[in-house]
């Protein structure tokens, strides 16, 4: 359903004026977009540079999921959070959203504070005209690249590291998804570089996210024609643009032979390492079941707790918990998973 007041009177008709009178566009094509439903999934650098510029374009539901509080090391780069979310521990979803309320009051925001998983994704991605990638690993990019390809949704995959960026536009069934790319990429680890040891350039991740949303813009306004059939890969700081044939692999095992062995697993990774983070997550099974309340009573004995309604926080041994309604948990100070799953173990379940 599409906003209501997103079209009444001249207000309306002057915050999209110079985007009406582009001939791409027009007043039919302005209707398009705020009947449109875009998901943004990873609101780092490139989701948080997405959301602003679809909010503004006037996309009727912006769809923003993830699963991280916000921090002092995001704002150097991800551009919808300021100085009082990362004091806060404000959920990046939610803080997303509150800020593109202040940007465009007249879209709906969907925030969805989770991790992205098997459980989830095909929910996630349900209704949506197009997908942005905005993820800093490769087995949740695969877990999104089978749930479209599965539901004939489009979408955007993005990536950026230190000074590069690259960017290809998936149109399942006619161009090359991710697993044609990158083959078994749902196997794939978090590599030694990342943006802890490297860097992320942050007009990169703008470059990037720009590119992507102008992508995302044609394929809501039905251009599909206009989507680039390449993978472009940019590095800014040696100002150099190349890019690469998309060659669809016909038995490709997702887009060919429509195998969805991530999506029928079941199951959840035990652990992940969060990018450019001193940082383990770790996430329960789906049958876990937790009494919010209890844990709360029980860890304020021991700790003294910081939370609001969207999480618990409390410090042991040199490391800092947060504890979500979920069950889930990240634990800042470890790189170690099997430090992170025995400090989980003793102090929430599992």
């Amino acid at each position: 359903m599409t906003p209501t007041n997103v079209y009444k009177g001249d207000a309306m008709q002057t915050r999209y004026a110079r985007q009406t009178v582009l001939k791409e566009i027009g007043e039919a094509g302005q209707k398009r977009l705020a009947a449109a439903t875009a998901v943004v999934i990873g609101l780092g650098a490139l989701g948080t540079n997405s959301a602003n510029l679809l909010a503004r374009a006037g996309v009727g539901t912006l769809r923003l999921a993830d699963r991280d509080v916000v921090d002092w090391s995001n704002l150097q780069r991800q551009s919808l959070f300021e100085e009082e979310d990362a004091a806060r521990s404000l959920p990046k979803a939610e803080a997303a959203a509150g800020h593109l309320k202040r940007i465009n009051a007249a879209l709906r925001y969907e925030p969805i504070i989770e991790d992205v998983n098997s459980a989830n994704i095909e929910r996630i991605v349900a209704g949506a005209t197009v997908v942005i990638d905005g993820l800093d690993n490769f087995y949740a990019r695969a877990l999104v690249n089978q749930a479209c390809v599965k539901h004939g949704i489009p979408w955007i995959y993005g990536a950026c590291l230190g000074t590069y960026g690259s960017a290809a536009t998936i149109f399942p069934g006619v161009s090359a998804c991710l697993n044609c790319l990158l083959p078994d990429v749902g196997q794939a680890t978090t590599p030694p570089l990342s943006c802890e040891t490297v860097g992320v350039l942050g007009p990169v991740a703008a470059m990037i996210a720009a590119w992507q949303s102008a992508e995302a813009l044609k394929i809501m306004l039905g251009k599909t024609e206009a989507a680039s059939p390449y993978l472009i890969h940019i590095g800014l700081w040696e100002n150099d643009f190349t890019t690469l044939p998309a060659t669809r692999v016909n038995d490709c095992a997702v887009c060919g032979q429509h195998k969805f062995d991530l999506l029928e697993h079941g199951g959840r990774m035990a652990t992940a390492s969060l990018c450019g983070r001193d940082a383990v997550q770790v996430m329960p099974p789906p049958s876990f079941t937790m009494d919010f309340d209890l844990l709360r009573e029980t860890l304020g004995r021991i700790f003294k707790l910081e939370e609001n309604k969207y999480l618990l926080k409390f410090h042991v041994n040199g490391m800092q918990v947060i504890v979500f309604h979920d069950g889930r948990a990240m634990i800042f100070g470890t790189s170690d998973s099997d430090v992170a799953l025995t400090l989980y173990g003793k102090y929430i379940g599992g």
